[in-house]
């Protein structure tokens, strides 16, 4: 008997293991290989990617649930993972293109809008989101009307829950054009 007791505790300790990875998706690894790719600013507090590829990237945007619930749905918000790693999870997968924009504005309560040229957009739907490389660490050091080499991303939720940020949004699985949107075509100088 003891002899298939163990085998079958081994079994549901790996089971439950792969059940935790599987809820939480890839774990919060402080940007250890092979997703050690860094901006260099404050967003490499809540991401992990790899460069895959020629000028791309894939990896995760990470998120903290709050304990608090709106409408019945989870809330979450970014978090600071290089702090608080425990309570770090998967919110989005990202894709992520090299492009070049020019910083429009710093709305008050949002993300920096930029400026991609039409012909560097990707074809393939839902890149909403660009990030840039190196300093400054925050958005409010910007300089209008620079060009900055960065990302492009392209963000997929993996589960339903309510994104604390920028005014709150509902997010449901799949391509996310919303809760991060920053991204122009028309650059006004016409």
């Amino acid at each position: 008997m003891k002899k298939f007791i163990i085998p079958v505790v081994l079994l549901l300790s790996f089971a439950l293991v792969a059940a935790a990875y599987a809820a939480n998706g890839y774990p919060w690894n402080d940007h250890a290989a092979p997703y050690d790719f860094l901006f260099g600013n404050h967003i490499d507090t809540h991401q992990q990617t790899q460069e895959i590829g020629k000028d791309q990237l894939a990896g995760f945007f990470y998120i903290k649930f709050t304990g608090e619930y709106v409408d019945g749905v989870p809330e979450a918000k970014h978090a600071d993972c290089e702090l608080d790693a425990v309570d770090c999870t998967v919110g989005w997968k990202l894709k992520g293109i090299s492009a070049q924009a020019t910083l429009l504005e710093k709305p008050e309560h949002g993300h920096p809008i930029w400026c991609i040229d039409p012909q560097d957009m990707p074809r393939s739907p839902g890149f909403s989101h660009f990030h840039w490389e190196g300093d400054p660490e925050h958005a409010g050091s910007l300089p209008d009307g620079a060009v900055y080499s960065g990302y492009l991303l392209k963000l997929t939720a993996q589960d339903r829950f309510f994104f604390n940020h920028h005014g709150g949004f509902l997010v449901t699985p799949g391509i996310d054009t919303e809760t991060h949107a920053n991204v122009v075509t028309d650059c006004g100088d016409e």
